[in-house]
């Protein structure tokens, strides 16, 4: 069976969609992932083909256009049996391309697309997107997601019997803990609006002796960076940039506490389930994250970490320095994270794949 992927995301960083094309091929599904091509960082693999779509456009109306256009005529004169949609920017031109082509489509939806901040005082741009959500979503025989949250929102909206949530876990590592001296505090992933960056980078003038670092990029990053600077943080708030899922992992064990801040801004956060969640946790990091109700869910079904009470950033450091403070309690929570990370893993997750792609097939 041949099931290509498309996605617009850049597969060296998307660890998602490397897992899934790794589970398939490694299955003997012929796998071709169509994506963007990173300007950085690149990706060597036997396992399964990676085909590039390029785009005048970086973003915004006329990129999608083009790039669903190329997705559809890629679809077109391939040679496939499955098309898989890797979120609803890719929706359209693979659920028109199966319609044509006349082969089966899953949808996978990374996360609640409509409700994403950026789209929060954007009504219009917003309804376009939920309505080509609504329309071409009835294609799909399949529909995954990344939490129970969205899954329930998603099954709602469009009146699906089933959508399967597979969870974003990383693959089962033997990893050791690298702690700092210092105690260090880490947030990896997009640097984007709603995040709960700055909110960290402002609990830093609390915690004094205390390191935060920063990886990844994305919109905020220079007013992120101009924040530690009037704040007069250069010594202990570090930018590492983006950085390959490989050399992540050397980084992220380095550090006493994994933040996941986000704010609740739309449906989108409030049912988010980060994948630097589920990284802190393979990493043996114990982790902060906000009261929202898939994250909190996770951390106290396995007392792994401390979920916000605040997020005054005086009273948040507070919380913070207690913990640290607290050593029984903290190597209390550092055993249950070793423990969580033998249970959160793709390893367990995959079969739920591989169940769903052959119950695709037969029917």
């Amino acid at each position: 069976m041949r099931i290509n992927l498309y996605s617009t995301s850049y597969i060296a960083t998307d660890q998602r969609i490397q897992k899934i094309a790794n589970s398939l091929s490694g299955k003997g599904f012929t796998v071709k992932v169509y994506c963007r091509n990173h300007s950085t960082f690149s990706i060597t693999t036997t396992n399964f083909k990676v085909k590039y779509l390029k785009s005048v456009f970086k973003k915004g109306p006329l990129f999608y256009l083009i790039y669903n256009t190329k997705i559809f005529f890629r679809i077109l004169f391939s040679q496939l049996d499955i098309i898989y949609s890797n979120d609803l920017d890719t929706l359209p031109g693979c659920a028109l391309g199966s319609l044509v082509k006349r082969k089966k489509l899953i949808y996978d939806s990374h996360e609640l697309f409509t409700e994403i901040p950026e789209l929060i005082n954007r009504p219009i741009i917003k309804f376009i997107w939920r309505i080509q959500e609504r329309i071409f979503i009835k294609r799909a025989k399949a529909v995954i997601t990344v939490s129970d949250g969205v899954a329930t929102e998603l099954a709602k909206r469009y009146r699906i019997n089933k959508v399967e949530v597979i969870r974003n876990f990383p693959v089962r590592t033997n990893t050791k803990t690298l702690r700092e001296k210092q105690p260090t505090l880490i947030y990896q992933g997009v640097l984007n609006v709603g995040r709960g960056i700055e909110l960290a980078i402002d609990m830093m003038k609390q915690l004094p002796g205390y390191k935060l670092l920063i990886v990844g990029s994305g919109d905020v990053e220079i007013k992120l960076r101009k924040q530690m600077r009037e704040n007069n943080l250069f010594d202990r708030v570090q930018f590492l940039g983006q950085l390959t899922p490989d050399n992540l992992k050397l980084i992220t064990p380095t550090a006493w506490l994994g933040l996941s801040l986000e704010e609740d801004m739309g449906l989108n956060y409030r049912y988010a389930l980060p994948n630097k969640l589920f990284d802190y946790i393979a990493a043996n990091v114990p982790v902060l994250v906000s009261d929202l109700p898939e994250m909190r869910k996770v951390v106290e079904e396995f007392e792994i970490g401390i979920v916000a009470s605040s997020r005054n950033p005086i009273e948040l450091a507070n919380q913070i320095a207690d913990l640290l403070d607290d050593k029984k309690r903290y190597e209390s929570i550092s055993k249950n994270v070793k423990k969580a990370a033998e249970q959160l893993t793709w390893q367990n997750e995959e079969p739920k794949l591989l169940n769903l792609i052959n119950g695709v097939i037969k029917n």
